[in-house]
């Protein structure tokens, strides 16, 4: 009531949305013997984003490495399994509720002060994975001979059998979200890592975006851990493997056709004599021909249950992307 008795209207509430919260941002550095570079990686990474965590997995490590990161201010973490997919999967398990987790090596190639840039990009546009790509900015000797041309044919590969239009496929400096980490199954335990995290993003539908960064040789003092020949092979192992998984039609049809056309090959003369004369006198070359047709069928056969059977997991990973939203 007012001073003449009059009722006083109440003016309606206004709800005032909370202001929105910051990023949560970790970052995982996966370090086997990088005590010459990892404090300047830390302090790096510190100074790019000073809310984030550091987090240091030391992985079997015989040198200095845990010392000198912890003296640079990281947290650091131990895995024992020597592999940089174990440590990495490691590091994201320890990062917890974050909202983005910035992997990077400790090898001090990549800049970090690049790492505020990519995080923002990962949040303005609303993309799982950033990928910071080196092939445009890299400095004289910063890739060893033969690794530009082993990623390139890399990359050229997966956009063969997966559609994936990367130029970068083994960038060590990305940022993940925390939706995608939770739901895509990362088993790569080396430096099959980079590649299986790109399949997963394309197969499971993730958006993807990759900004140039600069690429820097490393040290006097520190030593890079990929052998190209035995790594390249363990590489080439698992992008095949990611496609029998991912692609199985694709896969078991196009070895259905290969026994089958082996299959003709072989049953060509035999069948050409038993119609003309009525009997079989290469024997081994038809039951070769008839045990290529059976292979044949079989290889369709588990392409199209194995189909199906993905087609049911993209439909269960739709829904739980969907819920977690």
């Amino acid at each position: 009531m007012n001073a003449l008795g009059h009722p006083v209207s109440t003016p309606p509430s206004v709800a005032i949305a909370p202001a929105p919260r910051e990023s949560r941002v970790s970052v995982v550095i996966p370090c086997h013997d990088e005590v010459a570079t990892v404090g300047a990686v830390v302090t790096g990474f510190r100074q790019s984003l000073p809310q984030a965590e550091i987090i240091v997995v030391d992985n079997a490590s015989s040198d200095g490495t845990a010392q000198a990161a912890l003296e640079a201010g990281a947290r650091v973490v131990y895995e024992s399994r020597l592999g940089k997919g174990f440590a990495l999967l490691t590091g994201f398990a320890e990062a917890g509720d974050s909202d983005y987790c910035v992997m990077v090596d400790g090898d001090d190639t990549y800049p970090a002060a690049d790492a505020s840039a990519l995080v923002q990009t990962a949040i303005d546009r609303g993309v799982d994975v950033v990928i910071g790509t080196r092939l445009d900015s890299s400095q004289p000797g910063a890739f060893r001979r033969g690794h530009s041309l082993g990623n390139r044919l890399f990359a050229w590969l997966v956009r063969m059998l997966f559609g994936i239009h990367t130029r970068d496929l083994f960038s060590g400096y990305r940022v993940l979200s925390r939706r995608f980490l939770d739901i895509t199954p990362l088993i790569a335990t080396r430096f099959d890592v980079e590649a299986e995290l790109s399949v997963q993003a394309k197969v499971n539908g993730f958006r993807v975006i990759e900004v140039p960064v600069e690429y820097r040789p490393r040290g006097e003092r520190s030593e890079s851990k990929l052998r190209t020949f035995r790594d390249g092979y363990h590489i080439l192992l698992a992008i095949t493997v990611l496609f029998r998984d991912y692609r199985p039609m694709t896969f078991f049809g196009a070895l259905g056709l290969f026994f089958a056309i082996a299959s003709l090959a072989s049953g060509y003369v035999p069948v050409k004599e038993y119609l003309q004369t009525g009997l079989v006198n290469h024997l081994p070359r038809a039951v070769l021909a008839a045990g290529l047709f059976i292979l044949s069928a079989l290889a369709l056969a588990i392409g199209v249950l194995l189909s199906s059977i993905n087609r049911r997991s993209v439909e269960i990973a739709a829904l739980i992307r969907k819920v977690s939203r």
